[in-house]
């Protein structure tokens, strides 16, 4: 026990409880910046996309960003936390990309830089899965096909 009186895995279960919400909130955004993204990749209408959805999502980021910052972070979570921060980096890097790729004159550069960035957070997501239980890159018990299964069951 430290001189809180707090364990240290009452302190990393803090932790869980706490990045829990923001690493689904980067990976709902990602979900987000990704979807817009192809819909930039495939439409020949760019005027009539959404781009207010992209601003949004910077926003969002920001927001969730300043959350990772703040959040306590016990030594064991250490690694676990450095690679969150990396991928909100790289869901803020696609959001800015996905903007620049909006606006007319955009080039092969930015959407090269587009899909880099969304490598790079996708991947940072995978490693937060192999370092801390709870941080899966997909909500299993969100996807289609989960949810089929309760209706059927249910």
């Amino acid at each position: 026990m430290d001189r809180e009186g707090i364990t240290a895995e009452q302190e990393i279960v803090g932790y869980l409880d706490a990045a829990g919400p923001v690493h689904d909130d980067l990976r709902r955004i990602l979900t987000q910046v990704s979807g817009f993204s192809m819909m930039l990749f495939t439409s020949d209408k760019r005027r009539l996309l959404p781009a207010d959805l992209i601003h949004d999502a910077a926003r969002d980021q920001a927001q969730t960003a300043e959350r990772i910052r703040a959040l306590r972070v016990p030594e064991r979570a250490g690694h676990h936390h450095h690679h969150l921060t990396l991928a909100a980096d790289a869901v803020a890097q696609s959001c800015a990309a996905a903007i620049a790729c909006g606006k007319p004159g955009a080039t092969d550069g930015d959407r090269d830089a587009l899909v880099a960035a969304l490598k790079s957070a996708v991947g940072q997501l995978r490693i937060l899965a192999t370092l801390l239980p709870g941080f899966e890159p997909v909500a299993f018990g969100q996807a289609c096909c989960a949810l089929h299964a309760r209706a059927a069951t249910g």
